[in-house]
């Protein structure tokens, strides 16, 4: 509570206790009861007469201001000589006063002092604004956990060839984007048959006899070199995964016998110093085993070639 409204309130309770007070006093003094007036007694004796003799009347008591006055007590008079005296019986007391009449009067009130005007109250002093009670903090719906996304089919497993011989994986320094449309091209590829063929222009160092090409290869027809491409072909694979197989060529330098199978096989040429490339390295060698299968080793050689041993080239690209 401020100062201001303490100080109100204990005004107006002073003023209410001395309404409340006069009230009191008031209504006392308005129903106080009236006493009985005093009488004199008097005695009569045969004789001569004598002044009565009244008794003594006790001090009066002080009545408030608003009581009448008494009433003033009846003259005696004095009986005639001629009649017998006789003596009158003097009234009863009067009761006593009961308890209730045997209050003492009260004092006139004092007068109440002039209460004096009071000063209205000033006006209360603004309180400081209160500052705004920040707003609690709104607890955030929590977000309902979104169902777990299907799972995705799994992939078709990529259409490949049979091969006899087990493939190679690419490079592991290859990148991978790379190596994933190299495979795609090779499947591609794939569904044509790969050509081994034999050089159509020669190659090799001479090796001092009538061919200038150093072997027997030039002897042989353009049919005759396709069909014994054809038949070395059902034996040769490669790794369509592997970076830049499509642009790889090696060439071979086959030996046969007297009977036209294939005995040995020798990287020729300049593709000997490419054998340190694993990948070039891994075709080379697919291609070799090609030509000493023993279902492909048995070459399709005219019978003019059969009878002695026989160098021949071959080339190998996809």
């Amino acid at each position: 509570m401020t100062p201001t409204l303490r100080r109100g309130a204990i005004l107006s309770a002073a003023l209410h206790v001395a309404v409340i007070a006069t009230l009191i006093v008031g209504f006392h003094a308005a129903k106080q009861p009236e006493l009985p007036p005093e009488t004199g007694i008097a005695m009569v004796f045969d004789g001569a007469a004598k002044p009565s003799v009244q008794a003594p009347q006790p001090a009066p008591v002080p009545a408030p201001a608003a009581a009448p006055a008494e009433a003033p007590a009846p003259p005696v008079t004095e009986p005639s000589k001629q009649q017998p005296i006789e003596a009158v019986p003097p009234p009863p007391p009067p009761p006593p006063p009961s308890p209730a009449q045997q209050v003492p009067a009260r004092p006139a009130a004092a007068p109440l002092p002039p209460t004096t005007a009071l000063a209205p109250p000033a006006p209360p002093s603004p309180s400081p604004p209160k500052e705004a009670l920040p707003n609690p903090p709104q607890q955030q719906a929590m977000p309902l956990p979104l169902p777990p996304p299907p799972a995705p089919p799994p992939p078709n497993p990529a259409s490949t060839t049979s091969q006899p011989n087990p493939t190679k994986n690419p490079v592991p320094n290859s990148r991978e984007l790379e190596n994933t449309l190299e495979k795609l091209r090779q499947i591609a590829r794939q569904k044509e048959p790969p050509r081994a063929r034999y050089n159509p222009h020669g190659g090799g160092a001479p090796n001092g006899s009538s061919n200038p090409l150093g072997n027997d290869t030039a002897v042989l027809t353009a049919d005759q070199r396709g069909t014994i491409g054809d038949h070395v072909r059902e034996c040769w694979t490669y790794d369509p995964g592997a970076l830049g197989v499509d642009k790889m060529r090696v060439m071979l330098q086959v030996t046969t016998d007297s009977a036209g199978i294939a005995r040995d096989a020798e990287i020729a040429g300049a593709d000997q110093s490419r054998m340190g490339d694993p990948v070039f390295r891994a075709f080379a060698e697919r291609a070799r085993r090609a030509v000493l299968d023993q279902h492909c080793a048995n070459l399709p050689l005219p019978k003019r070639m059969l009878g002695k041993n026989n160098v021949l080239t071959f080339r190998f690209s996809p």
